[in-house]
């Protein structure tokens, strides 16, 4: 009793609840605040650590000339979607296959020269020193020839995977210097969201644990993915962990640039008494919260766990069954009689 008392005068003190007396007499009604209880249950709860990321393309390449020379061709446009091994450009490619014919027929001719040579030096007609002439002739050439073949290849700019043109950089008829941009591609079927994971928060995250994200774009949806990479280093700066989420973006409404809210969980706790903080009274360092119990109110301390957004996970003081008071608990005190408006689930 006198540690209720106690915890009694605490409470009226913090709230500023300070009432004047009362006038006692026999024609004097008992004062009965009216109050709304809540009955305790043992739920879920889910620890939440939100964070706020970028969505970036799953692939994002941009795409170089290897070969200078006059854009002779040009079959991608933005928005355009290509295929692996499509053709995107073609530069100088007629003068490179020009140059690939003569390089074919030089090297016939030197291989019909090494023929020719031995031929000659197996009748006695001919020497090592020509023998060995006609063999680096042919190699040259062989070398020649590929390299033409290469040059060629290199001229025809192909998709490297299945993609979106992003970005085009070269128009047909420009001219083309060997490393200049030509197009940037992104591959949008699945997106990676970027975060900064704290690093008080990085044990409780690994490879592979699922996510929930959400965009200011699509208000009313959420979006499904998984942690596909944590660095194992932090950022020196913000001493956070960078992590990369995968999501499946099948309809290509996830933009890269778009803004997405992140949700992980760090630990679910199975069976939990989460109540409404504000039920909860804070008073130098300690919690406490009123029950209805048999028509009066009961002061009780309680311990607090995890706190999501407007509700507190109670670890001790209450139990599944209890009537929490959540409306009028600042207007009752301890040992006196209420009266029960409402009960909620």
């Amino acid at each position: 009793m006198v540690i209720v008392a106690m915890g009694w005068a605490v409470v009226m003190a913090a709230i500023s609840s300070a009432r004047e007396a009362e006038p006692v007499g026999p024609n004097h009604a008992e004062r009965v605040p009216n109050v709304k209880v809540k009955v305790v249950t043992a739920e879920e709860l889910r620890d939440r650590l939100e964070l706020t990321g970028t969505v970036y393309p799953w692939q994002d390449v941009t795409v170089s000339a290897e070969v200078g020379g006059k854009i002779d061709w040009k079959g991608v446009q933005i928005g355009q979607e290509v295929k692996q091994g499509q053709e995107l450009y073609r530069i100088d490619s007629l003068a490179l296959q020009a140059a690939l014919d003569q390089a074919e027929a030089q090297n016939r001719l030197a291989s019909q020269e090494f023929d020719r040579t031995q031929r000659l030096l197996d009748r006695g007609v001919s020497t090592k020193q020509n023998e060995d002439s006609a063999i680096a002739n042919r190699d040259v050439s062989s070398a020649s020839l590929r390299a033409m073949q290469i040059q060629l290849e290199k001229s025809v700019v192909k998709a490297h995977f299945d993609a979106i043109v992003d970005r085009v950089f070269q128009e047909q008829d420009e001219y083309a210097d060997v490393g200049k941009p030509l197009v940037r591609l992104v591959q949008l079927h699945r997106v990676k969201v970027k975060v900064g994971i704290p690093e008080r928060d990085i044990p409780f995250f690994k490879v592979g644990d699922q996510v929930t994200l959400r965009l200011d774009a699509y208000p009313d949806q959420s979006f499904q993915g998984a942690i596909h990479t944590i660095t194992p280093t932090a950022d020196f700066t913000t001493h956070t962990f960078a992590a990369e989420i995968t999501v499946d973006n099948p309809d290509n409404v996830l933009k890269p640039g778009m803004i997405a809210r992140v949700e992980l969980v760090r630990k679910v706790y199975p069976d939990s008494i989460v109540v409404p903080i504000f039920s909860a009274i804070l008073l130098d360092d300690q919690r406490y919260v009123f029950v209805e119990r048999d028509g009066m109110a009961e002061l009780r301390p309680v311990e607090v766990g995890v706190i999501q957004g407007n509700n507190v996970q109670i670890t001790n003081g209450l139990a599944p069954g209890d009537h929490l008071i959540v409306v009028g608990q600042r207007d009752v005190r301890p040992g006196e009689p209420v009266s029960v408006q409402e009960t909620l689930q």
